[in-house]
């Protein structure tokens, strides 16, 4: 058995469809780990969710702030924009099973190994604090999948406190896990910076390489595309922008080494 982690699809089906065959991927035997955001900018949301529920006993997937936003708008707590494409699944026969299973997914999926979440990790959380936060909104977001999306959205709070109201704790949860990149002095997120790190302002810091609690797991995730592949001292960054005309990228665990296909221009926006 052999397991892979993949970068943001974005809707990238035919991207996806050539990266399985160079990794040889195997439906009955290995296992692919989606670091979140399966959905939106690209053309085939619907057909990526297709193929993930399909094999979804092969897959382990963390949610990303694009599919926040699908569930969002599929439950009727946002309105689509001109700038999302999976309106064909909201239009699909399946459309609520998708939902359904969609809000069992968690922020953080991990074992002893690995950990992955979509965006990043607060410097001063614990990978037990990690996990509990992922289970507390995974628990809300099930209970009254409505209201708890409606309460999500927000830039307050900034950093890390444990003595926040609970829907403020699940907020910075939320951005924490699927909105940060980089990171004030103070360890506070900057929710405006998105290019690459060569403009990087001499104020922030990418969140992995902020001063962290140590944790034993190698870090797993996506969301930053304009870094591309980034590798640290317990992690790597898989978003390669395939959605933006670059790479769709796999990282092997077996072999420690990435495989980047180039990006299917039938996927692009």
């Amino acid at each position: 058995m052999s397991i892979y982690a993949v970068g943001d699809l974005q809707g990238c089906f035919f991207s996806l469809q050539t990266l399985l065959n160079a990794i040889n991927f195997n439906t009955r035997e290995d296992e692919i780990w989606f670091v979140g955001d399966l959905v939106n900018r690209g053309q085939g949301s619907l057909e990526v969710l297709n193929w993930c529920y399909k094999n979804r006993d092969n897959i382990k997937i963390v949610l990303g702030n694009h599919d926040l936003h699908f569930l969002a708008v599929a439950l009727k707590v946002k309105s689509i924009s001109t700038k999302d494409t999976f309106e064909p699944v909201l239009k699909n026969k399946n459309l609520s099973k998708f939902v359904d299973w969609l809000l069992s997914i968690p922020l953080a999926h991990g074992n002893d190994k690995y950990l992955m979440v979509h965006a990043g990790i607060a410097p001063s959380w614990s990978t037990k604090l990690t996990k509990q936060l992922s289970n507390e909104v995974a628990f809300e977001l099930n209970k009254n999948p409505k209201k708890f999306l409606k309460e999500m959205y927000g830039n307050f709070p900034i950093i890390w406190d444990e003595n926040y109201k609970k829907a403020d704790r699940l907020r910075f949860a939320i951005n924490t896990m699927t909105r940060m990149r980089a990171l004030n002095k103070d360890g506070s997120i900057d929710f405006y910076f998105k290019k690459n790190i060569n403009n990087l302002p001499s104020n922030l810091t990418p969140w992995y390489l902020f001063p962290a609690k140590k944790r034993k797991e190698f870090i797993l995730s996506g969301h930053w595309s304009a870094i591309g592949i980034q590798t640290y001292q317990n992690g790597i960054t898989l978003d390669s922008g395939c959605v933006w005309g670059r790479k769709l990228s796999a990282y092997s665990f077996e072999e420690k080494k990435i495989i980047s296909i180039d990006s299917d221009p039938r996927d692009l926006i």
